[in-house]
């Protein structure tokens, strides 16, 4: 089954053997907590207190990003312009409209000097402000213009000021409808992160209500206001366009993975509530001017063969008009899994398989690539996700020219897969009935999230694992002229069950001004002690050094931060969206 915390049969984290101990049992020594004591309906305000150092300078008024954004909030990079930039000039992109920053889910924001690593370890970076909310926060923040946007699992969405955190605008959007099990608790109203649309200001989410019988709503919100727009909410129900007959099940469905907004329609995946049930995987479109609904099932023709969309919380993927990149959880029972045969072809079962859709022109989504590895049915049986880890296009400068279209992904059997996104690669295609893939690196520890880019200093890539570390992958062409990814580095502190996937933020492409940020999931079984720690992203010596590190609270699972303008922000399982940056 698809799960979001470990196997029932194993001792531990890792499906196919015991559990190491975690590198670091408890926090690190870091800065004081962001709200303490302060009342749930309160808005506290102030900068922790900073290690001793040096002030660094001041990091500037408070700006906004400018320029056109390319397919829905992401443009593809440009071809290194330098030695050691495989991003050339920063991604053009407004606030933070997605999860991950981008459609291509890079998590590469490539515009903020405000958080270089000197203005970081400035005597007056720290926690800005902490409002609470209602309910727990899973849904990455969004920024668009001047306000965070902020989801809860109790269907509660707010409009936030981004400098001083007073709230704006709020909506109740229904009663959520109970969790079946602890990796959700208590409900399931709103658990994806959202998307803005900059074009018409507009936000669009997905909640779960129990109003006249569990159903899922597509709601599009007036990002000024919070007022619905006009239509709007949509509904879904109906038979998936490959599974004809078979009802879409909301009872058993959970709706993880971040959205997407691609050539004016929203996407959005389903799986189940932490693998219990009778379930399958779907992906559901709505075109945002007619409000059409389309479903695509990741098991043809059935109602019980599993195979969800969930890939820790991390969005659908695109490189372009009309591509839609997924990942799939363990299948059920024969036949589930794909069975050997070439990507270019696929049939109608996709566990444990990367899959790109393609967009029909009446709107449908049909399969028009994959991969799955070739222990795909091994996998299922031991509850060893290949959509634990959400899929990532690298952009342009990482590959060459047979392969110039990258994406990695990763699971929760500790492989890396380096795919090429014009051909994934199908099941056993390689030299003797091996993966045909471009690479494979590993296996490390499990990963249940996603990678973090960077596109300087020759290109990395960045995993924080399950009860492992930060591991930072050095992109680099082996003697055969292939592209590669090898580890070059892992952090000292140990991240344990549950913790976020990283978020990259640099001036550019310029060497040294690179921070990885991540949310780790703390010391208790419910997140208790979460922190915010950032790294610097060179390694020195085979380790990532810690710059800093932030207190939060109790987080939830999977937790991924936001960046804008110099300001990070988190939202936390006990109801607070926090802010921390420069008090100038």
């Amino acid at each position: 089954m698809s799960r979001s915390h470990p196997p029932a049969h194993s001792t531990g984290p890792q499906p196919t053997g015991p559990h190491p101990e975690p590198i670091s049992r408890g926090p690190i020594s870091r800065d004081p907590a962001p709200h303490g004591s302060a009342p749930r309906t309160a808005t506290s305000h102030g900068p922790t207190s900073p290690p001793p150092g040096p002030a660094a300078p001041p990091a500037g008024p408070r700006r906004r990003r400018t320029g056109a954004a390319l397919l829905s909030g992401f443009a593809l990079l440009a071809p290194a312009l330098a030695a050691g930039a495989l991003g050339g000039a920063a991604p053009a992109r407004a606030d933070s409209p997605t999860v991950s920053v981008n459609t291509m889910r890079t998590a590469w924001d490539a515009n903020e000097p405000g958080l270089a690593p000197a203005q970081v370890s400035g005597s007056d970076f720290g926690r800005r402000w902490s409002t609470a909310v209602d309910g727990a926060v899973y849904a990455q923040p969004l920024v668009a213009g001047s306000t965070v946007i902020v989801a809860t699992a109790t269907n509660h969405v707010y409009g936030v000021n981004a400098a001083d955190g007073k709230i704006l605008w709020q909506r109740a959007l229904g009663t959520p409808v109970a969790s079946s099990s602890a990796c959700l608790s208590p409900g399931t109203g709103i658990i994806s992160t959202p998307v803005y649309d900059k074009a018409t200001k507009t936000v669009y989410l997905v909640s779960k209500s129990s109003e006249g019988g569990a159903h899922f709503s597509v709601h599009a919100l007036d990002a000024t206001t919070g007022a619905s727009r006009s239509g709007w909410p949509v509904t879904v129900s109906g038979s998936p366009v490959n599974s004809p007959g078979v009802q879409f099940n909301t009872s058993t469905s959970a709706q993880r993975a971040g959205l997407l907004l691609l050539d004016g329609a929203v996407y959005f995946g389903f799986a189940s509530d932490c693998g219990l049930g009778t379930y399958v995987g779907t992906v559901a479109g709505v075109n945002t001017s007619t409000r059409k609904l389309t479903l695509w099932s990741t098991e043809s023709g059935s109602a019980s063969q599993n195979a969800g969309v969930w890939m820790s919380g991390g969005g659908l993927v695109s490189d372009g008009s009309g591509r839609i990149f997924i990942s799939t959880g363990n299948g059920a029972g024969e036949g589930s899994s794909p069975l050997k045969g070439p990507g270019d072809k696929p049939g109608g079962h996709f566990a444990e398989s990367v899959v790109r859709l393609g967009v029909n022109s009446d709107g449908s989504l049909a399969p028009r690539d994959f991969f799955s590895p070739t222990n795909n049915r091994e996998m299922d049986h031991g509850d060893v996700d290949l959509g634990s880890g959400g899929p990532v296009a690298l952009p342009s400068g990482f590959g060459n020219a047979a392969h110039p279209h990258l994406m990695v992904q990763v699971g929760k059997d500790g492989r890396i897969f380096l795919l090429d996104r014009d051909k994934l690669g199908g099941m056993g295609q390689g030299p003797n009935g091996t993966d045909g893939v471009v690479g494979t690196t590993g296996p490390f520890k499990g990963i249940w999230g996603h990678a973090g880019v960077w596109g300087g200093d020759g290109g990395y890539v960045y995993l924080v694992e399950n009860y492992g570390s930060l591991r930072a992958l050095k992109y680099s062409v082996n003697s055969a002229g292939n592209p590669q990814l090898t580890s070059a580095a892992t952090s000292p502190e140990g991240f344990g069950y549950a913790s976020g996937s990283p978020v990259v933020t640099s001036n550019g492409t310029a060497s040294g001004s690179a921070l990885v940020w991540s949310v780790y999931s703390g010391t208790g079984p419910g997140g208790q002690n979460g922190e915010l720690r950032v790294y610097d992203a060179l390694p020195v010596n085979g380790s990532l050094k810690l710059r800093r590190s932030f207190a939060l609270g109790t987080v939830t699972r999977f937790s991924v931060p936001a960046t804008d303008g110099g300001r990070v922000f988190v939202g936390t399982k006990d109801g607070h969206l926090v802010a921390f940056g420069r008090s100038t």
